[in-house]
């Protein structure tokens, strides 16, 4: 693209005539449309686009899929020799673009009409600023989502089914190694009447915050691979510990930060605005009275902690935290 050596942006030089212009934006603009499907519409719209290709959280398979079917670029484009990052050739004759080509194609649009064109120092610092934010955006993606998870910060709630699991092993007193809970499947008697016994206040608090009745099956509502654990481990993170000993692995909230964990599980529940004190309380009631109904199941095994008055203790703090949290919640929407 540049026989003559002179300095180049993305391959192309940095002195364009008009024809040049031209031809150039009709290559990219031909190129986008063979790429994600469509013509160059809005930039923000199209950089998000870039994602189907340039995002690193997407999966090997899924981009093989995404490379297969993509059309042959034209041998007119394919001998113009654009090269990385403007233009990336993906192997059996076709070639796709991204951020870099959709950015230079919008400064190219600009200036259709002008007969040559200097691309500036400064043109070029904003042009490759831009997408530098871009891929960080997407590069740092995961990270953001796993901090605004354990934060208390994401987008959705936490999963009440969750919620309520995690109260019911502080209700348990599970909340140190020598009073935590074994992770057991479903597949053993023993496994399936101690899951019931540890889910059955929870699936009652979960209705009372939900005002539904649950419908994930019995093989979720496992402390072994079932999904209420699991979605309270992504939120509460190291605060939630699974210890794995010769017996299998065991869970319990962690002694240093249960107050932390608390404080987590009220402000999310202060999050949604239909909840009221009155109504976690019931919920709160619900949750102990189906912990104690099943709780013989607890006994037998010799895993039953609960101590009434540590309970009312803890009821107490988590409507106070709750009141806080949604006192706090008004007072930074105002």
């Amino acid at each position: 693209m540049n026989p003559t050596g002179h300095r180049t942006v993305f391959g192309i030089p940095a002195v364009l005539t008009g024809p040049e212009i031209s031809v150039i934006a009709e290559d990219l603009t031909a190129l986008w449309k063979l790429t994600y499907g469509s013509p160059p519409k809005d930039l923000e719209s199209d950089l998000e686009l870039c994602r189907k290709f340039f995002d690193p959280l997407t999966r090997g398979g899924t981009l093989r899929e995404r490379l297969a079917s993509l059309e042959k670029t034209p041998m007119k484009i394919r001998r113009a020799s654009y090269t990385r990052p403007l233009v990336i050739d993906v192997g059996s004759d076709s070639c796709i673009v991204g951020v870099e080509a959709r950015l230079f194609l919008d400064l190219l649009q600009e200036v259709a009409e002008e007969d040559y064109f200097v691309l500036s120092p400064s043109s070029i610092a904003v042009m490759e600023g831009r997408a530098l934010d871009k891929y960080r955006e997407w590069s740092t993606a995961r990270l953001n989502q796993v901090v605004a998870l354990r934060s208390g910060k994401a987008i959705e709630v936490m999963q009440a089914i969750s919620v309520g699991l995690v109260i019911a092993l502080l209700v348990n007193r599970s909340d140190a190694p020598e009073r935590a809970m074994p992770k057991l499947s479903m597949d053993s008697p023993e496994g399936r009447r101690l899951n019931s016994a540890i889910y059955s206040g929870a699936e009652r608090f979960a209705e009372m915050v939900m005002r539904n009745k649950s419908s994930r099956s019995a093989g979720e509502r496992s402390l072994k691979g079932g999904y209420g654990l699991s979605e309270a481990r992504r939120r509460l993170a190291h605060r939630l510990v699974t210890d794995k000993r010769s017996g299998g692995e065991f869970v319990h909230v962690s002694p240093e930060h249960k107050e932390e964990v608390i404080l987590y599980l009220a402000a999310d529940l202060a999050r949604r605005s239909s909840l009221t004190e009155d109504s976690l309380a019931g919920a709160f009631d619900a949750l102990i009275l189906g912990f104690r109904e099943t709780g013989d199941a607890l006994a037998h095994g010799s895993l039953i902690f609960e101590r009434p008055a540590d309970t009312r203790r803890l009821k107490t703090q988590f409507i106070s935290a709750f009141a806080e949290a949604r006192a706090r919640n008004e007072r930074e929407s105002e």
